[in-house]
């Protein structure tokens, strides 16, 4: 395969149709049961929906907005768009109304594909602020069936319509393949949004490929035997990097889980090869597996402790490159057929040759752990500007530091500023309606990411934090806010935090959400009792057993970069009110503003602090109370 033969992701389909009629090529679990596609039926499913659009007044360069979980119906109008010569815009299922009609109305797309009632309700409660939408098709039919709104129309009832405008326009849809131009415009995603309004990045042909040809080359062997659970958020572009990439270029076959809560299971019962997920994604698996062993036995825990020390002594020679002896070799055996299989059958990796993590590298104690259990985690790098990826690391050459090499094909040189800066096939040309954002992010040839980073000696990435985030105490003391937090996030008891410093500061202080159910189940354990998040999360046991976390992360870093002071919040942090990104990102300037009051008392040097807390009780209503929360001193371990 060359880029200028199969220049397309459609030219791929067609391809794949030609060479694998008959092969399976991806599955979906419905009801419990798995049904089956080969590329023959994904290609005619595809074939009849872009006719469909194109009978419905889709024209080249026109865009479909795409919301819902993960399902093969993704795929499938992303190709059928792409294949009448247009886009496809991703959003986030968890979305509110607002949301979809800024991604809707800023991007242009005139379609949408929505997967449900859930979703269909948020459309049409904001349908006519979208004067420029022609038609909503929605794929699960259940609970709309007397939903009369002209606007909207089912999956299937759009496949006849392609079935039939194919009678009159026979051979259309392989002209339109042909036809295709690696020049045209392919999908266009959005940045997380964590300084501002999500960015539109407009991506073609030329890019994805580019990038992605590059990335499965790290990635030997990888072909059509090989299976994928789709997993990562669709609407992230990772999900297009680990999934539809491989997918078209290798012949993967993907598998769709039934839906988010049935995930793990799903994943289970596939035992793919290839599995992506967002880096959050992995350290929130880390999470459950450590609540699991904490919730287990005490000879089960003992004999874990012992299994997990000769994994973290083989993955650290194995990280360094070196050989391992006769003896740690028996020893890492017997761990791995008595621990360490079994409890990667139970989270679905007991198959998996490419566990692949991206948006943002995997924190070291996580990566540490999965390698010690034998879960040998890929760190990839990329802005979603250049496709997504930009670095990846290879399954024989794996760092703990590091975030890979440049793909073939790609540029990486490092500023004068210490600033990662991007260069090749797979670089976008600019953002959708922002030419100021534009002309910063574009300069010389180079895309200038934002992120500080390093060139090792032999050609390895190493990745720090987005610059603007790198923080500088009044005492000259330097730290990284994404690497102090990701330390925590390993705790089983906290779930995320935020830290706070600044010139004008001498010290570090973190704002922290405990994990409710993992830090119930040890209040349960240890007789403690409570009623709610807001009574649990200020008992001083559960401060004592945070700081005893904090304490554990500040002896990795420099004392004058250490966290000083810390509280311990009323409530989870909420993407619903702007405090995460949709990908879980914390919008740190945000959340500073936010809980202002929250931070200069801490460094009043007050004991405690009045914040209000929105309650909703069982009736609908919601409500906002008045509390109090303790800011509590590391050293002390006390009030």
């Amino acid at each position: 395969m060359s880029i200028p033969e199969y220049d397309t992701f459609p030219k791929l389909l067609l391809r794949n149709y030609k060479q694998w009629p008959h092969e399976l090529a991806m599955c979906r679990k419905e009801y419990g049961i798995w049904s089956r596609y080969t590329w023959e039926d994904s290609y005619n499913i595809t074939r009849f929906l872009s006719l469909a659009l194109i009978h419905l007044g889709f024209r080249s360069g026109d865009g479909v907005a795409v919301i819902g979980d993960n399902d093969p119906e993704w795929y499938w109008i992303t190709l059928a768009a792409q294949s009448a010569h247009g886009w496809v815009v991703g959003i986030y299922a968890d979305s509110l109304p607002s949301e979809i009609k800024y991604i809707v109305e800023h991007s242009g797309a005139c379609f949408m594909l929505a997967r449900d009632q859930e979703q269909i309700d948020k459309v049409l409660q904001i349908k006519n602020e979208l004067p420029e939408l022609v038609k909503v098709i929605y794929w699960e039919p259940k609970g709309l069936e007397y939903y009369d709104d002209p606007l909207l129309a089912s999956f299937g009832e759009v496949l006849e319509l392609g079935k039939e405008y194919e009678k009159e326009h026979p051979g259309l849809f392989e002209e339109k393949i042909l036809d295709g131009r690696k020049s045209d415009l392919a999908m266009m995603p959005y940045t997380s949004g964590t300084t501002g309004r999500p960015k539109g990045i407009p991506l073609t042909h030329l890019n994805l490929i580019t990038c992605y040809t590059g990335f499965v080359q790290l990635l030997v062997p990888l072909g059509p035997k090989d299976s994928y659970s789709s997993i990562a958020p669709p609407a992230h572009i990772s999900e297009t990097i680990f999934g539809l990439g491989p997918h078209l270029l290798k012949g993967v076959v993907a598998h769709f889980p039934e839906g988010p809560e049935t995930a793990e299971q799903d994943t289970r019962e596939v035992g793919a090869q290839l599995i992506g997920r967002v880096a959050k994604m992995w350290e929130n698996m880390v999470t459950m597996i450590l609540v699991k062993i904490n919730d287990a036995g005490f000879l089960r825990k003992k004999i874990f402790d012992l299994a997990l020390g000769i994994g973290y002594k083989v993955a650290s020679l194995r990280l360094e490159g070196k050989r391992l002896s006769l003896l740690w070799r028996f020893l890492h055996q017997l761990a791995y057929w008595f621990v360490f299989r079994p409890l990667q059958d139970q989270v679905g990796l007991s198959k998996v040759r490419f566990p692949l993590g991206g948006g943002a590298y995997v924190s070291p104690d996580s990566f540490k752990l999965l390698h010690a259990l034998g879960i040998r985690t890929l760190n990839a790098y990329g802005p979603t500007e250049t496709a997504g990826l930009a670095t990846a690391q290879s399954p024989h050459d794996i760092r703990n530091d590091t975030v890979g090499v440049p793909l073939p094909g790609t540029q990486i040189r490092i500023s004068d500023e210490g600033e990662i800066l991007i260069g090749g096939g797979h670089v976008f040309s600019g953002y959708h309606k922002d030419p100021g954002a534009t002309e910063k992010a574009l300069k010389n040839g180079w895309f200038h990411t934002g992120d500080a980073g390093h060139i090792s000696d032999d050609g390895h990435i190493i990745f720090y934090d987005r610059i603007s985030e790198l923080g500088e105490l009044s005492t000259g003391a330097k730290y990284a806010p994404s690497y102090i937090e990701s330390s925590l996030r390993f705790s089983p008891y906290i779930k995320d935090t935020l830290t706070v410093g600044g010139k004008e500061r001498e010290y570090i202080s973190a704002i922290v959400n405990i994990d409710f159910e993992s830090v119930g189940k040890w209040a349960e354990t240890h007789r403690i009792p409570y009623t709610t998040f807001l009574d649990l999360s200020q008992k001083d046991e559960i401060a004592d057993l945070v700081r005893k976390e904090i304490e554990r992360v500040n002896r990795a870093i420099p004392e004058a970069s250490r966290i000083r002071k810390y509280v311990l919040l009323h409530k989870e942090f909420d993407p619903d009110e702007s405090e995460l990104t949709r990908t879980r990102k914390l919008r740190r300037k945000f959340m500073e503003e936010k809980y202002a009051n929250i931070i200069e008392a801490i460094y009043r040097g007050e004991q405690t602090v009045p914040v209000e807390a929105s309650v909703t009780y069982r009736d609908g209503r919601t409500g906002v109370t008045q509390t109090v929360i303790k800011i509590r001193s590391v050293e002390e371990g006390r009030v």
